[in-house]
């Protein structure tokens, strides 16, 4: 099992030469069934939370308000046996947020779920290119 802040092989093929319209990637999103799903956006959530120490910086980062963060983590933390995501009150030297370890367990699990799907779908996902357009067509509607 790769360390719990381990960045998974993003499933992706493009060249340097590419522009941005011809990257083609994967996205994995786990579906917990009642539980919820867990996909890029929580996952990096959890790991910007694990770096700043802090929802407020987390949530920042990714460019949502500090309320948006909280329910996130709280819907986050409900899913699972335990909370992945443990808070300190703030105080004088202020509050804090940490993962716990089942947290770092679930992010190393998703990003190695991540990798092994961008290693099982590179030779596919590369095939889907060559059958692309050189430009993409026109979004605009008539």
């Amino acid at each position: 099992m790769p360390g719990p802040m381990r960045r998974g092989r993003r499933a992706a093929v493009s060249s340097a030469s590419d522009g941005p319209e011809s990257h083609l990637g994967l996205t994995i999103r786990i579906d917990l069934g009642g539980y919820g799903s867990l996909g890029p956006g929580k996952i990096a959530l959890l790991e910007l939370i694990s770096k700043h120490g802090s929802i407020t910086s987390a949530g920042r980062k990714m460019g949502m308000s500090y309320r948006r963060a909280w329910l996130l983590v709280d819907e986050i933390n409900h899913m699972f046996c335990e909370p992945l995501v443990e808070t300190q009150m703030g105080g004088t030297g202020g509050g804090g947020a940490r993962l716990t370890k089942l947290g770092r367990d679930v992010v190393g699990r998703y990003r190695a779920i991540e990798g092994a799907a961008a290693i099982a779908s590179a030779a596919d996902l590369r095939a889907l290119k060559l059958s692309l357009p050189a430009k993409p067509p026109s979004r605009e509607r008539p």
